[in-house]
C-alpha cells in the first residue's frame, strides 16, 4: 500500500536582494543650499535722506564747536589767568625792572595765551642777554631765568664799548656802566664787520684764558699780524704773548716781574713766545756808541734771555 501520506513540500523563499547603493556621486549633501543664492540688495536711500543725515551731523558739530569755543573764551577772559608776576633769575647788570620791561605786552596777558618763543627773542635782542629761559607757572607766573653777558674788556672802536670773551660789544661805556674796571683792547678803531670781530675774538680769547690774571692788563693792542702785545698795569711793561695758550706763560712772567725789570729796566718789550724762554728786548744803540754784544743767555730758573 503506497503511503497515502502527503510529504510537506519544500518551498524554497529566497531572501529578497538588499537594495544596491547609490553612486557617492548620488549623496545628498548634509545641508542643502540652493545653486542659485539670492541676493538682496539694500534699498538706496534717497537725496532726501542723505540731506537729513549730513544736516544732523552737522548739526552735531556745530553744537561741539559751539561749546569748546565758548569754554575757550571763558578761559582766555579769566582775570585768574592774566601774568601779574614775573620772576626773574641770573640777571647781575640788568635789573628785574629792565626786563620786565624787555618782555614788553606779556604783563596783564593771558598766560595760556603767550608765544613763550616770541619773549625769548625779545630777551635775547638785548645785548646784554646771551640766552633766556621762560615758563609758565599756572595760575598767573612767569619764571624768566637771564644768562647775562660778561663784560671782559673795553673795546676802542669809535668810543669805549664793554666787550664779552667771545669779542662782542655790548654796551657803551659811560656813566652808567663806569663801575666796570677792564682793560682796553685797541687796534680796533676803523675796521667793520669781520676784520673788526675777528681782532675782536683773539682779544676775548686771550682774556678768557687769563681769567683773573686779567686784572694784571691795562692795554691789549691786537696787530694786522694778529700778533697781541700786552701792556701791563703800574709800570707799563710791554709783553708779547704769541699764540695761545697764554695764561702759564703770563703766570711765569708775573712770577719773575719784579727780577726782570731790575735786570732790564730800559727794556722795550718782554717776549714770551718762545718756550722755555723769555727774551728782553732793549732799544737800539745809536751809532757809533760803544756797547756790549748783542747775546742770547741761557734762561735762569725763571727762563729769561736777553737782547741788548
Amino acid at each position: 500500500m503506497s503511503d497515502t501520506r502527503t510529504r510537506p513540500q519544500l518551498r524554497l523563499a529566497l531572501a529578497p536582494r538588499p537594495p544596491q547603493a547609490a553612486p557617492a556621486a548620488a549623496e545628498e549633501p548634509a545641508f542643502f543650499r540652493p545653486k542659485n543664492r539670492l541676493r538682496v540688495r539694500r534699498a538706496r536711500r534717497g537725496w532726501v535722506a542723505r540731506t537729513v543725515l549730513v544736516l544732523e551731523a552737522a548739526a552735531v558739530l556745530l553744537v561741539v564747536v559751539s561749546g569748546a569755543w565758548t569754554g575757550y573764551s571763558k578761559v582766555i577772559a579769566s582775570e585768574t589767568l592774566r601774568v601779574g608776576t614775573v620772576e626773574v633769575r641770573g640777571e647781575r647788570f640788568l635789573s628785574a625792572g629792565e626786563v620786565r620791561v624787555l618782555l614788553g605786552p606779556a604783563i596783564g596777558e593771558n598766560i595760556l595765551a603767550l608765544d613763550l618763543e616770541a619773549l625769548k627773542v625779545r630777551l635775547r635782542a638785548s645785548p646784554w642777554v646771551a640766552d633766556a629761559t621762560v615758563r609758565r607757572t599756572l595760575p598767573d607766573t612767569l619764571r624768566v631765568e637771564i644768562q647775562e653777558r660778561v663784560p671782559v674788556a673795553l673795546a676802542e672802536v669809535d668810543r669805549l664799548y664793554l666787550m664779552d670773551g667771545d669779542g662782542n660789544l655790548i654796551d657803551i661805556y659811560g656813566p652808567r656802566t663806569a663801575a666796570f674796571d677792564l682793560p682796553i683792547v685797541r687796534g680796533l678803531a676803523g675796521l667793520e664787520g669781520e676784520a673788526r670781530r675777528d681782532r675782536a675774538q683773539r682779544a676775548g680769547a686771550l682774556l678768557r684764558d687769563l681769567g683773573e690774571l686779567g686784572a694784571e692788563l691795562s692795554e691789549v693792542h691786537v696787530e694786522g699780524s694778529g700778533e697781541l702785545r700786552l701792556v701791563l698795569r703800574g709800570a707799563g711793561e710791554v709783553v708779547r704773548v704769541g699764540a695761545p695758550p697764554y695764561r702759564a706763560r703770563f703766570a711765569t712772567f708775573l712770577k719773575l716781574r719784579r727780577e726782570l725789570s731790575e735786570r732790564c729796566p730800559s727794556a722795550e718789550y718782554f717776549d714770551l713766545r718762545f718756550r722755555g724762554r723769555i727774551y728782553a728786548r732793549e732799544p737800539e744803540t745809536p751809532p757809533g756808541t760803544t756797547t756790549a754784544q748783542a747775546t742770547v743767555a741761557q734762561p735762569a730758573a725763571g727762563g729769561m734771555a736777553r737782547n741788548d
